[in-house]
């Protein structure tokens, strides 16, 4: 498409632009998802870019790890020890991160020059929340499972020292394998967090199998070994993951109910009910604090495994 097609569609409203020089069809880009929308975004300023290199959240969206967050800039590096210009050179829509990046750190995904996975982890650690930075970290160790909490500790110690290190290693510290979702991982971590003192234990992914079919069912987090907590996204009830939205609404309500006939109590939330609100707490934390206040836990539970976390 040439630069006038391009004008054109911009004047008439069929095209909005991602960056000074790349635009998308206006219809398809507003009904994209906001991970897909900042996907987007971030292959234009990528490809926009001459010399600097896409870091941080958007480098680890176009890795392919499920995030917290939709970052709403993307965020860039100059290799080496380059420093931007003046914000009124910047390209539309990106962020220049004063860093130093040897050319060992970056690489490229399908035409677009990143950073490599473990730098894309720790400049997350650096500039956003401890959620954020352990929801990657979970992504990451649930896509490539041979990246354990060790692998992770012996690369990062050949960066040597470096701003936000403490950070990183403490968000490695907080991340658990096979991690069902990033609001799992930001639910765990405000359950430990949380000073709620009838909560003993946080458990994730624990099994429970069924007595009498031997069916294994798998609980996101189990809060001292009989209340299951399962957060949701609304992005499961979409058919994007390939399963019709009935068909997942059916197999869930035939989990919920083998759960509880096994003896469990399960509470359902989703990423909302995570938000803080007024006073600091959260509509999930007050929801689970009375369950432990109202319920009497079971003598005894079918449980097979788990992954435990006791708070502290």
């Amino acid at each position: 498409m040439s630069s006038t097609e391009i004008s054109e569609g911009i004047q008439s409203g069929r095209l909005v632009k991602l960056t000074a020089e790349i635009a998308i069809d206006k219809q398809y880009y507003h009904e994209l998802p906001p991970w897909k929308k900042a996907e987007a975004r971030a292959v234009a300023v990528g490809i926009s870019a001459d010399k600097a290199v896409v870091s941080g959240m958007a480098a680890a969206r176009l890795w392919g790890v499920m995030l917290l967050g939709v970052e709403d800039v993307v965020d860039l590096h100059l290799p080496g020890r380059g420093r931007p210009g003046a914000k009124a050179g910047w390209i539309n829509g990106a962020r220049y991160r004063s860093a130093i990046l040897p050319e060992s750190e970056a690489t490229t995904l399908g035409g677009v020059r990143v950073t490599v996975l473990l730098r894309a982890l720790v400049d997350i650690a650096r500039h956003e929340s401890h959620f954020e930075a352990v929801a990657a970290i979970d992504s990451v160790r649930r896509k490539w499972p041979d990246v354990d909490e060790a692998r992770l500790r012996k690369e990062v110690a050949a960066y040597g020292r470096f701003p936000g290190k403490r950070k990183f290693l403490r968000a490695v510290e907080l991340s658990r394998p096979q991690i069902g979702s990033p609001w799992e991982t930001k639910a765990r971590l405000l359950l430990e967090e949380s000073g709620i003192t009838e909560i003993v234990s946080v458990e994730t992914q624990v099994e429970f199998r069924d007595t009498i079919t031997g069916k294994p069912y798998f609980v996101d987090i189990l809060i001292n070994g009989w209340l299951v907590l399962e957060v949701d996204g609304k992005s499961k009830y979409t058919g994007e993951y390939g399963d019709e939205p009935e068909k997942v609404i059916l197999n869930e309500r035939e989990r919920e109910k083998a759960l509880q006939n096994l003896g469990t109590t399960v509470l359902r939330t989703d990423k909302s009910g995570l938000d803080a609100k007024p006073g600091g707490t959260c509509e999930m934390l007050q929801m689970v604090q009375r369950a432990l206040q109202n319920f009497n836990p079971p003598k005894s539970l079918p449980r097979v495994d788990g992954l435990d976390k006791i708070a502290s």
